[in-house]
Order: C-alpha cells, then structure tokens, then sequence
C-alpha cells in the first residue's frame, strides 16, 4: 500500500466530492441534496465540498429542477442513459476532493453522517473506504452483506455476515471493519482510488461494481470501515425500480462476473453448482404456495427471481467470458 499521505490540509482544499446519479428520480434526488445541504458543518470543519449530479437522460424536469433548487450543484446531463460506473466514473476522473463520495439519488443523510466520516478518514490513514450505516425508512438497519463473495453463499446464506439489527441497535462502536460497502454510500480516499483504478463499467448496468471496487481496495493493502453511528436512510431499490423483472438476473450475472475476475475456474463452477441448488430447492418450496391463493402472488414474483437466477447462471456458461489474461494482470 503507498504511504498515507499525511501533509496538513491547505486552506481551499477540496476536502470531499460527493457524485450522486440519478435518473428520472426528481423528487428523491431533491430530498437527497436537502439533506447534504443540511451537512454545510462540512465547510466551516473539514473544507470545501462539491457537489456532483450526474442526470442520467431523465425526462422528469430533473435537471431543471437541480438548475433552479440547487445551483451550486454542478451538474452532468448524458444524452442517453449509462450504466452506474460510467455514471460515477465521469465524476471521478475530474474530482478535486480528499475523498469521494457514491452517493445513491435514493438516500437521505441524517445527522453529522458526513462530517463523522471524513473525520474517521482523516484520523485513520490506512482506511481506503468508509461507509454509512445504511438504514430503512423506518430506521431499521439494512441486512447488508459486509464479506466478499464465497462459493457456497447460495446454499447457506446464513453465512454471508449481514447486517444484524437487533446487533446493531446495542453497537456502540466507532467503526466496524469489514470487507465491502454498499455503493449506495461509499466514501473512498483518493490515494486508494489512484492506486486502484476507477470503477469497473463491465459491470453495468448496475450490481457488483461496488464489491469488486471494495476487493480491489482491500487487495492493495487498504482498510474499510463501516461507521454505525452515521446513518444514511435508503429508499432502497427505487432506481432500479421500474426493471424490477430484470434485477435477478442482472444481479446473478455480476457475480459471475465477480467470480470469473477474482476467482479461480473451480470456484467458479462450484459456485455455479450451488445457484442451481439453492434455485431448485427454493423453488420446490414455492409450488405448494401456489395452491394458496393468499400467498400465490408473491409465490409467482420469489419463483421469477429464481428462475431468472438459474437462466443466469446457465446464461454464464455461453457468455463471453473474461479472458484469463486479462483477470491475472488486475491481481
């Protein structure tokens, strides 16, 4: 890992840029910059802040919105709508700040959450990332995985170390040190990010980009952190709503992607093994639910997402793989 860079900070320095993308979500990415304006504690403490909205070709009046709510947001309007890491990636090419924040369009920052994480970075030098605690409207802590990826989560899902909030709720630590972050609040130091490399747009249109970006962190020596007194509310899935049908198996083909970058070709078939497991079992499970008609609807949508993750996983085996050359020069 390089050495922390740990010269004082110059006054005028951009302190923190925070990306944030969005796409025809001109209600949620208007609560999401009221919070951040709430957290101008960031000028007077830690610097200046910028701020950037990507706007994904909404055809809502976002960017109209943003040119006439929040002015000193600077603002990005693509002509045809891009993946999660290109969207991002336009903005991490040019941040001037210390540290960057992915932000989701669908997140409310609560508190000093901000302030508390860019303070954590600039008194643990080691750390390359930084997350909120990411929590449901009603304030409970999402069921996050914080581990990478093992070949055997499908069948024991119990094992992927989620976010338990009944733990959490007694956790009174300052920092909680695990393997990966949520993109929808990740805070990453520029010295890592250089070292490491922008996000990586195969993975898009979304899912998966935000654990390889995490692994590869981690692969360079850096630490990551996750902050459970800083809480960031999160309307979760409401970007990607509208794709709903589309979800599993785009999720299901990021980790194969995952896999086949990070992973060895055995743990990739056994993990490909273990998709189909778990996907029949649960599914064996779902069919006498059909014969409820309480139940039959939400027996039809489970049954759709596993058949979309088995179509996935075969799906796999005839896609494009990524070239093993190309795998080995990114450990």
């Amino acid at each position: 890992m390089a050495a922390p860079n740990n010269h004082s900070r110059s006054s005028g320095e951009t302190i923190l840029t925070i990306s944030i993308a969005t796409w025809d979500n001109r209600d949620l990415v208007a609560d999401c910059l009221r919070s951040i304006e709430s957290q101008v504690v960031l000028d007077k403490s830690s610097g200046p802040t910028e701020v950037f909205v990507v706007d994904n070709a909404s055809t809502d009046g976002t960017a109209e919105m943003i040119r006439t709510r929040f002015p000193s947001v600077r603002l990005i309007c693509n002509d045809r709508p891009m993946g999660f890491s290109a969207n991002h990636n336009q903005v991490l090419r040019g941040a001037a700040g210390r540290y960057v924040l992915l932000l989701n369009d669908d997140t409310v920052v609560l508190g000093d959450a901000l302030e508390r994480a860019v303070r954590f970075m600039e008194t643990h030098p080691d750390t390359g990332a930084v997350g909120c605690t990411l929590v449901k409207p009603d304030g409970t802590p999402e069921r996050i995985s914080q581990r990478f990826p093992r070949p055997l989560d499908p069948i024991f899902p119990w094992l992927r170390r989620k976010v338990n909030p009944r733990r959490e709720a007694a956790n009174r630590a300052e920092a909680v040190e695990v393997d990966r972050l949520s993109g929808a609040c990740l805070m990453i130091r520029r010295e890592a990010l250089n070292q490491v490399g922008l996000l990586d747009e195969r993975f898009d249109p979304a899912f998966g980009e935000d654990t390889d970006l995490c692994y590869r962190i981690k692969k360079a020596g850096w630490r990551i952190f996750r902050l459970p007194g800083a809480r960031v509310i999160h309307y979760r899935g409401q970007t990607a709503r509208r794709e709903f049908a589309e979800q599993a198996r785009r999720l299901q083909e990021a980790k194969f992607l995952w896999y086949r970058k990070h992973r060895n070709r055995a743990a990739i078939m056994l993990y490909r093994v273990a998709v189909v497991v778990a996907s029949l079992s649960q599914m064996a499970v779902c069919l006498p639910l059909f014969l409820l008609p309480a139940c039959r609807e939400n027996a039809r949508a489970k049954a759709c997402r596993l058949w979309s993750r088995l179509r996935a996983s075969f799906g796999s085996c005839r896609s494009p793989k990524m070239r093993w050359a190309d795998r080995k020069s990114q450990r």
